[in-house]
């Protein structure tokens, strides 16, 4: 009833004409009569981005805004959310996991929706748009027309097609292309999706690795000021950075007024993603170190260090698999292909390793399927060496954290396997002999 009674009230704040109510409205300058009207409804109606900091839960972490749309004479103002979405919708997870998630937009009194972020101790900032009346009339126009129901969902796109950037679509759409152009740049140093996404995950372990395995090498590719626009921070802060011309041509900045309504206890987000590289080669030289250890037990003649090698090397190996294929249809498959797609990690990670896994439980003894294992351990290992190549060389894919940890432990398990395929108390066989026996 609330989103009723507040999309009932801005259309009659745009009182856009009857013929217009559902099709998409028109930008300025396409028709004459149409402006006059909106120069004299402009008058009186103020457009605002309102931005929120980071909050606590791992979504929140990003941040988010709303495009405010305020009735100076009426004092109705509303808040534009295009961040609704629904756990409990059908089939949420399967969407989630295939890149077809419904959001939609939702107008909001702008009070309450400030203070339910505030509830949560997030930073608030308010920046005042200098449009002229007859853009800030069509983006009313514009807002209302998005959030009646058969226009309000949307496919939603970590990347490409946010909160955010719809914020900055509606804006971009009645500057006819200004906001666009203005952002088109580079900015020094530049920023990546992957490293957006880092900054933002960093401290949550799981979501952190998942972000730097997940990611393929298109969202390495420098972004420019427009793309970075997918986090609310970003565009508050270049939207800073516009001029747009007034009624007599003259520039002046797109932000008249800019104003923090509540700065949050909680520490902000880093502006870069912090270097996590040396806590990847611990973890990459405490898992091989293990697998050397368990090696030389098992060489000494300990059938406990045989059985833990076993279990470490079917758990390892089904990890990887899972996560490979999981890669690999995510970046075929799925609609998360954009950023997922042309992924180096897969040499690391992939189907195959699903044959090791059934296969470990047999390795270090004198069986077929130990030999088996060997040959899938040979060229697991050969194919992350080869993927380390590619990518210092022709993928350039910002993958250290997890090549640090990878490489290591496909060539300590390959390693290990020649100690292993030796009888105990023997001369431990070099690395190259488990080819030759294989």
């Amino acid at each position: 009833m609330r989103f009723f009674a507040a999309l009932c009230a801005v259309v009659s704040l745009c009182a856009a004409p009857l013929h217009r109510v559902h099709a998409q409205p028109p930008v300025p300058g396409v028709d004459a009569a149409l402006d006059a009207a909106r120069e004299q409804r402009g008058e009186h109606l103020q457009v605002s981005v309102l931005t929120f900091g980071n909050g606590a839960v791992l979504w929140e972490r990003f941040g988010h805004n709303a495009l405010v749309i305020t009735d100076t004479l009426s004092g109705l103002s509303l808040a534009y959310n295009w961040g609704m979405f629904d756990f409990e919708q059908p089939n949420f997870l399967w969407n989630f996991l295939t890149g077809d998630t419904r959001y939609w937009v939702a107008a909001y009194p702008t009070e309450a929706l400030l203070q339910a972020y505030v509830s949560e101790d997030r930073t608030a900032r308010r920046q005042l748009l200098a449009l002229s009346n007859v853009q800030k009339a069509a983006l009313a126009e514009y807002v209302a027309w998005n959030a009646t129901e058969e226009n309000r969902y949307y496919r939603y796109d970590y990347y490409l097609d946010n909160c955010s950037t719809r914020v900055r679509d509606a804006i971009n759409r009645v500057l006819d292309g200004a906001l666009a152009g203005t952002l088109a740049d580079v900015p020094s140093p530049a920023t990546t999706w992957r490293e957006e996404t880092a900054r933002v995950t960093d401290g949550d372990w799981p979501a952190f690795a998942g972000i730097h395995v997940a990611l393929g090498r298109n969202a390495d590719q420098p972004l420019t000021r427009w793309n970075e626009a997918f986090m609310p921070g970003r565009l508050a802060d270049h939207l800073t950075t516009v001029s747009v011309p007034d009624a007599s041509g003259v520039l002046r900045p797109l932000v008249v007024h800019d104003s923090v309504v509540y700065q949050a206890a909680r520490l902000p987000l880093p502006p870069r993603a912090p270097f996590r590289g040396f806590a990847a080669m611990v973890i990459g030289a405490l898992i091989s170190g293990a697998l050397f250890a368990l090696g030389w037990l098992r060489a000494q003649g300990s059938k406990p260090a045989l059985i833990a090698l076993r279990t470490l090397a079917t758990l390892w190996y089904a990890l990887g698999g899972i996560l490979g294929t999981a890669l690999l249809l995510a970046g075929t498959v799925t609609k998360h292909a954009p950023y997922m797609g042309s992924n180096g990690t897969l040499f690391q990670v992939h189907p195959l390793l699903l044959i090791a896994a059934v296969l470990a439980p047999f390795a270090g003894g004198s069986s077929r399927a130990s030999r088996l294992f060997a040959r899938v351990a040979l060229l697991a290992a050969a194919l992350s060496l080869l993927g380390l190549l590619l990518q210092l060389t022709v993928l350039r894919q910002d993958s250290l954290l997890v090549v640090v940890v990878t490489v290591p432990v496909h060539v300590a398990m390959l390693a290990v396997l020649a100690l292993s395929m030796r009888p105990p108390d023997s001369t431990p066989a070099p690395v190259g002999a488990v080819a030759m026996a294989a």
